[in-house]
């Protein structure tokens, strides 16, 4: 069956986002600096650049759009300073292999708040992909469970829990400006670091690696935006597994940071479920 022009659009869109962010574990691994300062920076420049597109492209609508609209709203912003915060931990608390697996799952917790809160069924290919993501993860944390390791991986599961969580309430109110959430989020989560962080000042080359971590962000951002108005949310959750797996490619490539043997395990049950579970939705959604 031929594919619509703006379903072709929307792939590309989706595609672009989702590479974007495949460097982002390497990207905070670069940056020398203290975690809480990298959280500053790294929600600063997204925040910057997603007012920035905001302004450029939407003129008079953006600037009035700029101000939170709602106590849901507000919520969000919370729940993506968070998100944030528990990326960067987790990043620098455990292998970027062992975070990406983790935070791949959150799709099936928004799943799970979307039946508890919003009252949506579940179907039956989703429950049994939550079985078996479960047992991949559990793979996931009995590797190396020395205090170190052990807090990383609970960073990730803490942000794939709050982003699916944001994910639910942004569902649940069509009125919610998604770029102004991820904005406001990057200075929300400034706010604690200004006394958390020990410094603030980095060098050039970290500043460097900052500026291109959060730039790509917002551009992934507004990519997936826009993909998302033109394809099932199932596709874009397919797509954005390119993270999973590509990501950890990138930190062995420069740093040489060799994810272990439960990692690929974990990792392919995981990463293998979630594919077939975002098939399986693509074709019960085309039946529809």
């Amino acid at each position: 069956m031929q594919q619509r022009p703006d379903h072709i659009q929307g792939l590309i869109f989706a595609t672009l986002g989702a590479l974007s962010l495949t460097p982002d574990g390497l990207l905070v691994r670069l940056v020398d600096a203290h975690d809480w300062t990298i959280v500053f920076w790294r929600g600063l420049i997204i925040a910057c650049c997603l007012f920035l597109y905001q302004i450029f492209f939407r003129r008079r609508a953006g600037l009035k759009a700029l101000w939170p609209a709602h106590l849901k709203e507000w919520l969000c912003i919370i729940l993506a300073g968070f998100g944030t915060l528990f990326f960067v931990l987790s990043i620098t608390h455990t292998t970027v292999a062992n975070a990406l697996v983790i935070l791949s799952t959150m799709s099936l917790f928004a799943a799970l708040l979307s039946l508890i809160f919003l009252k949506e069924r579940i179907a039956l290919r989703t429950i049994i992909a939550m079985g078996c993501a479960i047992i991949g993860i559990i793979i996931v944390f009995i590797d190396n469970l020395d205090t170190t390791g052990l807090n990383g991986k609970l960073f990730a599961l803490a942000c794939a829990f709050v982003t699916a969580a944001n994910m639910t309430v942004i569902r649940s109110e069509k009125n919610i400006n998604v770029l102004n959430v991820f904005a406001w989020g990057g200075i929300v989560v400034c706010i604690p670091t200004l006394y958390l962080a020990p410094y603030l000042v980095v060098n050039v080359q970290s500043l460097i690696t900052l500026g291109a971590m959060g730039g790509l962000n917002a551009f992934a951002f507004v990519m997936l935006g826009l993909g998302a108005k033109y394809i099932p949310s199932a596709e874009v959750s397919l797509l954005m597994l390119l993270e999973t797996i590509i990501g950890p490619i990138w930190v062995w490539a420069v740093l040489n940071e060799i994810p272990s043997s439960n990692a690929v395990i974990g990792g392919g049950i995981v990463v293998g479920t979630l594919a077939l579970h975002s098939l399986a939705s693509l074709r019960a959604h085309k039946r529809v």
